[in-house]
């Protein structure tokens, strides 16, 4: 401290005056660069406050949309639960509905079956931000629900790839060795069919926008024979598979008619099935072909279809043939190939009364010679129809058809099986036969209906007349006919999935070519039980049958049909038969 106090007496009071006059002048100056930082400061502070501040409108905006999405999934959760109690509630009513019916068997109580429900699906669709500035509109949410079923048919049209068909094939014998079929196509199929066909369809979605979709549709058919173990395809053993359709299906390319169906490709109409008698009232195998389905055209719809079916035909002519230094005129069989074009047309879904409608079918087939082709005889041929179907008839349905036909046409309703209103005589497309300008007409019922709450009932009766046809059966031309075929399966419903029944066929038909008789007539009794997962006969599948027939061919004079010898058979078997 002495020290200290030595160096400050030593100053001068010269220089603590200067010293001091220094000191004022700083001062202000100091004070001055004080006051421009602090306001600079103040500055900075303030704008980091608003962006703190806009953050923070920003973050509450966040938490009220994610508030509001949270609401919403709540939401779809408690209206799930609501379905599910829903279904709960729905499950216990028909529980207790079937203890009241078991309860009062004895009664008269007719209880409807309520079809089971479908679980439903809700999906949430939320969208991705867009970019937005304003996040509460780059969240969109898109609710939709579905049930499980249609949830299974969102997915398949999403991935665009279905693969569906049908077969049947079982296990048989007979009291005589094979068994054997015999005019199933007359007095019915049920126990009377040994064959395994199918047919199988492939689908694939090409392109779907815009309202415009395309799809390519492959179908293979054929036969697998029931009774040997190897299943070559061969036509001697009955293996056989073709390719039936190949072709492209589009929609929305019509103008005017968003709806319709165009196709282009190895294809045609669709075929309607007399699935008791199987055989098709209307059928046109086509080797390809364009066709419409679907034009809305007054009250009902127009499909159109022009399709290639060419035929083979087979002509004997007489040569000159040189054989050892001999000049011999022989007669030799050529095989000659005609073009043959069908157009068709069918105006249906016409409406009549209550579930009734009406169509009404037409289709010309037209052979195209050409110049070398002057001397084979191919005809024309037509095939009208009027169809008329009654929806809930007695729970069932109820289909009448009426036709006509001419020449070769004409000729397929004179068979004694299967009567498809094919031009060509057959599956290899063979045009046989002497056809001049012969007609024949048909009337078809086919049915189901529900004679009381158990019983259920299915039919299928063909009434058919001709005159001037060629019969196929015979190989006679001139040949007049009638012959009626029938097939009525009455079966006891024990419930969705056991049926038992029986199954009558009878059919009769007369043939006179030239002055002479010829008479076919044949009985069925097929003794059934029945796995099933469906109370129709017709329209539900799968079906597994175990079966028990008795057929017998009363006079065979135009097929000089047996039964290995024999003029009845007693068959044994089930069969299964499915669509999937």
């Amino acid at each position: 401290m002495k020290y200290l106090t030595k160096a400050v007496l030593k100053v001068k009071p010269k220089r603590i005056v200067l010293i001091t006059l220094l000191g004022l002048c700083y001062i202000p100056n100091s004070f001055a660069t004080t006051q421009d930082e602090l306001e600079a400061r103040i500055s900075m502070l303030e704008q980091k406050l608003l962006a703190l501040s806009q953050e923070s409108i920003d973050l509450k905006k966040q938490v009220i949309e994610s508030n509001k999405q949270l609401a919403q999934l709540n939401k779809n959760i408690q209206q799930q639960q609501v379905v599910i109690n829903n279904q709960q509630k729905a499950l216990k009513k028909q529980s207790v509905a079937v203890a009241n019916v078991q309860n009062n068997a004895d009664s008269k109580v007719v209880t409807q079956h309520q079809p089971a429900l479908d679980n439903q699906i809700v999906l949430i669709n939320d969208a991705k931000a867009n970019g937005s500035k304003d996040q509460s509109t780059a969240t969109k949410t898109i609710k939709n629900a579905y049930t499980l079923s249609e949830f299974k048919d969102f997915i398949k049209d999403e991935i665009g790839f279905s693969f569906n068909g049908y077969f049947r094939g079982g296990w048989s014998t007979s009291k005589n060795g094979k068994p054997k079929n015999y005019a199933e196509g007359a007095l019915g199929r049920f126990g009377n069919e040994y064959g395994g066909w199918y047919d199988l369809v492939f689908k694939q979605k090409v392109y779907d926008e815009d309202g415009h979709r395309v799809d390519a549709i492959v179908m293979i058919d054929g036969n697998v024979a029931t009774n040997k173990a190897a299943g070559l395809f061969n036509t001697q053993d009955d293996n056989i598979m073709q390719f039936s359709d190949i072709y492209l299906s589009t929609k929305g390319f019509i103008p005017g008619f968003p709806d319709a169906n165009l196709w282009v490709g190895k294809h045609s109409l669709p075929y309607n099935e007399i699935q008791m008698l199987d055989w098709k009232t209307q059928k046109t195998p086509a080797g390809g072909g364009i066709g419409i389905e679907g034009l809305d055209v007054g009250v009902g719809k127009l499909d159109l279809a022009l399709v290639r079916a060419d035929v083979n035909v087979k002509q004997t002519k007489k040569t000159e043939v040189v054989e050892n230094g001999k000049t011999e005129i022989k007669e030799v069989t050529k095989r000659e190939e005609v073009d043959l074009n069908e157009v068709e047309f069918r105006y249906r879904d016409i409406p009549l009364w209550q579930d009734a409608t009406l169509a009404i079918n037409g289709r010309y087939s037209a052979p195209n010679k050409s110049k070398i082709q002057d001397s084979v005889s191919v005809k024309n041929a037509w095939l009208g129809s009027f169809v008329l179907r009654q929806n809930n008839f007695f729970g069932g349905f109820n289909q009448l058809t009426l036709q006509t036909a001419t020449n070769s046409v004409a000729s397929q309703l004179a068979n004694i099986n299967t009567n498809n209103p094919e031009f060509a005589a057959n599956s290899d497309n063979d045009y046989i036969g002497t056809h001049t300008g012969g007609k024949a007409y048909r009337l078809v019922s086919e049915g189901e209906a529900y004679l009381a709450d158990k019983v259920i009932v299915a039919h299928a009766l063909a009434l058919t007349t001709g005159n001037d046809v060629y019969s196929y059966d015979l190989s006679s031309a001139h040949t007049d006919f009638t012959s009626f075929k029938s097939a009525i399966r009455p079966a006891y419903i024990w419930d969705t999935y056991n049926q038992s029944g029986v199954e009558l066929g009878y059919f009769k038909q007369k043939n006179k070519v030239k002055g002479k008789n010829y008479t076919e007539e044949g009985v069925k009794t097929t003794l059934f039980h029945s796995f099933k997962v469906g109370e129709s006969i017709l329209t539900s599948r799968p079906d597994i049958r175990f079966y028990v027939s008795y057929i017998e061919s009363m006079q065979n004079e135009i097929s000089k049909f047996d039964f290995n010898g024999k003029e009845n058979q007693i068959s044994f078997g089930v069969q299964t038969e499915v669509w999937f």
